[in-house]
This record gives C-alpha cells, structure tokens and sequence, in this order.
C-alpha cells in the first residue's frame, strides 16, 4: 500500500484535527490536478527528451519504418538492452496472411519451410501444423461434383439413377477419376445423402419440345413430360397446360388453301389460323393472296367461247367445280376456266372443215376467236376460207392439194422444179399470181441453205441435172476436202 494514501481504518483512528487536514489535502490535490497537468506539460515542452514506447519502436523497426540503430537507442533510454530490444524486434516481425501464405504455396511461390515460417509468424502452435498442410491441395467444388458424376468422370457409387454408357464409341472420352466423389463432397461437410440430393437436383431434362415430340411418338408417356417438367426451370404449375402443346397446327398458310380448295368453310380456316394468333382479318388477307387468277390467255380464251368474269364456284357444275376450286383458282375466274374446257382443233384442221363446207365462214370466224385470235384477223381469215368452199368442197381434193403442195416444195428447193414449172403449179393450187414471185424468192433461199450441206452426191447430181456449173460444182467438193483432180474426176468419170 502507498504511503501516501493511508487506510480509511487508519485515518479514522487519527485525531479530528488530522482527519481533517487528511481530508482537505485530498480534496486541494483533486483541484490541483489540472495545475499539476499543467506544469508537467510545460517541463516535457521545455525539456522533450522522453523516449517513444519500446515496443511500438520495435514494431516500427520490424516494419521497415524506424531506423533501427536510433530505435536501440530509444530502448536503452527505458532500460532495454540491445538483446531485448532485438527480442521486441523479432515479436513484431509478421508474414503474409493466411489465404495469402496458402495461394503462395500452392503456386509454388513458397517452399515448405517458407509456408511453416509464415505459421510461426501467424502465432500457429506446431501441433496444428500438419492439420493446415492438408489444406494444400483444395477440393472439388460441389457443383463440379455433381456434373462430374453424371458425366462419368467420378463414380457414381449409388448417387445417380443411371449410370452414364460404359465402352467407347468414335469420340474421345474423358478417362475416369480415381477421386471419391462421396470424399471430395465430404471435405465440404456434405454426406452421401446430402451428395446425391446435388447430383440428383443437377442437369436437366429433354426439352419440352421433344418430349412432346417423344409423347407423340409414343415414346414416353404424360407422366413422364410432367416429370420433365418437373424437372426443368418451368413451374410445376404449367404441367397440364404444357401437354396442350403436343398438338401440331397447320400454319394459317395451310388453313387457307384449305379453304380455297373446299376441304373446309373459311369460318373453319379463320378460326384454324387464329390457334396460331392470326387475326381474322389478315387471314382473310392471307385467302386472297393464295387465290390464283387465270392466265391472260385462258381469260381471252374463255370469254370468247362466252364465259364470264365474277360469280362463285357454284355458277361451275360438278365435277368441274371440284377440279377448279382444288387447282387455287379464285371464285371469280371459275366460269371462264369452265369455258375453257374444250380443245379447240388446230387452224389447219379447222380451215380443211371450211373448204369442205362442213363449217359456215361465222362459224369458222368464232372457232378462231376461241382459239384466241384476234377478232379482226378471225374474221379475215374465215372469209378468206369461205371464198374457195364452193371449190373445194370434197376434203379429199384438200388433202390433195396439201400433197400437191409439199411435193412442189420438195421438187423446187431439190432444182428438180423451175420457176416455170413452179409457177404452173402455183396457179393450179390458187396461189395469186402476185403472191407467187414472193413463195419462190423464200424456196430459193431455203434452196441455198440446203445445197449447203449437199453431199458428194448430191453435188454430182446437182451437176448432171445441169443445175451446178462445172466451176460451181469443183468449189463446193473442194469446201469438203476434195482435190481440184479428185473433184474433176468425180464430176466427169
């Protein structure tokens, strides 16, 4: 006990004179304190000499930020020796942080006696050494675990319903793992159980797409498209409103040609295309686009032989009205497809019958039109006919004329006719006498193109009928390679 602050048992055993000079010395010393304060910051003020804190200088020379011979100085002033102050020195002296000293370690960047110094520095006992070197070597994540053992890579040891294909097919696998993946989740404080909830709760299903497509297929069953969904990130919720899905939808493209074909109403085909969010009346948009129109032909065509433009199928009997409506062709072309629904002979056959007087010069005229001529040229071509039906009203004498004719041509362009000749002919097949210079001038031409593909042959014949000169005959076996020799002799043996 301090002298100077006697007992409360001893200060009552005094005087009351004493007791009271006790107590009014207590009382100044607390009102003289600050005084006291005071004086001794102006002594430290005028005399600062005082050293800092031994051990904050040891921690500031262990940090690299006091000069350590004046730091040894300071420890003297408070009654440290060089060796103690040293001591102080080498306590405040630290290493890396833990998770820093391991990532180090592991990266190769400390040894082991480097990674033990820095336990020693973290103030780690030697019994726990060992412990913390295990930590070396870090584990699997947990996820990694999991999506290991469905692929194979980690045995599956009862945590996965099916195991992943055992053998080897043409693509490189992935060998497996020696690890326990049941070692590496525990080294995490999960057991076997809490494992195979992870691997169970990993990957996912087929999409819903194609279960529904296996559905359809009869591959699986609804329960197991529920199980897939289940499964997936879609809420269990929308189980039954999936399986809506599995229907397949015509587009609203295919509601629509239905409808234009007749298969179904166009009610029927609206309502079709609105499953797929089509809206009436764009379907209806869409109807009249796939409608086809006729071709310009066909319309000249039908409205000639009296068909008309509008109306709907039903103006067309049956089954015409069926083949119409099922070729995309719009309702209002369908009289003028059904006009069209007969052959119309060809222009000969039909001239042939008015030469013959089985058709009247109208009745030709109109065959025409439907064939699709023009009006003007119909009507021109007719009367042309008509005029020479008197003449010629056995068909048999037509038929002779066409033979008359085409062996003229066949004579003339051969140089087995003349002009003359021709000419006769001509007159006798009622050709105009100012038209005949024109159908000669054409044979000629086509008489040069045939003589020019004449063969050696015909050359020599052409020559002994007189109508190749010697001359003109030599040139034309020298274009095929004759000799000047070998084409005289040919022309004149």
């Amino acid at each position: 006990m301090s002298p100077v602050a006697p007992s409360l048992g001893s200060i009552a055993a005094q005087s009351g004179s004493e007791a009271l000079a006790f107590g009014l010395g207590f009382a100044l010393g607390r009102a003289l304190e600050p005084a006291g304060t005071a004086i001794r910051q102006t002594a430290w003020k005028d005399a600062a000499i005082k050293a800092p804190d031994a051990a904050i200088v040891a921690a500031g020379v262990a940090e690299g930020k006091v000069d350590p011979g004046t730091a040894s100085e300071w420890a003297r002033e408070q009654g440290y020796n060089d060796a103690a102050f040293t001591a102080m020195i080498d306590v405040a002296r630290t290493g890396p942080a833990l998770g820093y000293a391991f990532q180090a370690w592991r990266r190769g960047e400390l040894s082991d006696d480097e990674f033990t110094a820095a336990l020693q520095r973290a103030g780690i006992e030697t019994e726990w050494y060992a412990a913390m070197r295990a930590l070396k070597a870090d584990r699997l994540d947990l996820g990694a675990i999991a999506t290991a053992v469905h692929r194979g890579i980690l045995a599956g040891q009862g945590l996965i319903v099916t195991e992943p294909p055992a053998g080897e097919g043409r693509i490189p696998r992935v060998p497996p793992s020696e690890l326990s993946a049941t070692d590496e989740a525990a080294a995490h404080g999960i057991d076997q159980e809490r494992l195979r909830i992870l691997v169970g709760n990993t990957g996912l299903p087929l999409a819903l797409g194609e279960m529904l497509r296996l559905l359809n297929l009869g591959e699986v069953t609804e329960n197991d498209v529920r199980v897939a969904v289940a499964e997936s990130n879609i809420r269990n919720e929308y189980m039954d409103a999936a399986l809506l899905l599995r229907r397949r939808l015509l587009t609203p493209h295919e509601y629509e040609e239905a409808a234009l074909r007749g298969i179904i109403s166009t009610d029927a085909a609206d309502a079709g295309a609105a499953l797929s969010g089509m809206e009436a009346a764009d379907a209806r948009l869409l109807f009249e686009i796939l409608g086809r129109p006729l071709a310009v032909h066909q319309i000249t065509t039908g409205l000639a032989r009296g068909g008309e433009y509008g109306g709907t199928y039903d103006d067309v009997p049956e089954p015409y009205r069926d083949a119409i409506r099922r070729s995309n062709i719009r309702p209002e072309y369908a009289r003028l497809a059904y006009s069209n629904r007969y052959t119309i002979p060809s222009y000969f056959v039909l001239r042939a019958l008015m030469q013959a007087g089985a058709l009247t010069q109208s009745e030709g005229a109109q065959y025409f039109r439907d064939l699709g001529w023009p009006p003007a040229l119909a009507d021109s071509a007719a009367a042309i006919f008509a005029t020479t039906t008197g003449a010629h009203a056995d068909p048999h004498v037509a038929k002779a004329e066409a033979q008359l004719w085409g062996a003229l041509h066949t004579a003339y362009v051969d140089g087995d006719a003349d002009d003359a000749q021709a000419g006769d002919t001509l007159t006798r097949l009622g050709v105009a006498a100012d038209a005949q210079p024109e159908v000669l001038a054409l044979w000629q031409a086509e008489r040069g193109l045939v003589r020019a593909r004449l063969t050696p042959t015909q050359i020599r014949k052409a020559y002994g009928d007189n109508i190749y000169t010697l001359d003109e005959a030599t040139q034309r076996l020298e274009r095929l390679g004759y000799t000047p020799d070998d084409a005289h002799t040919l022309l004149t043996e």
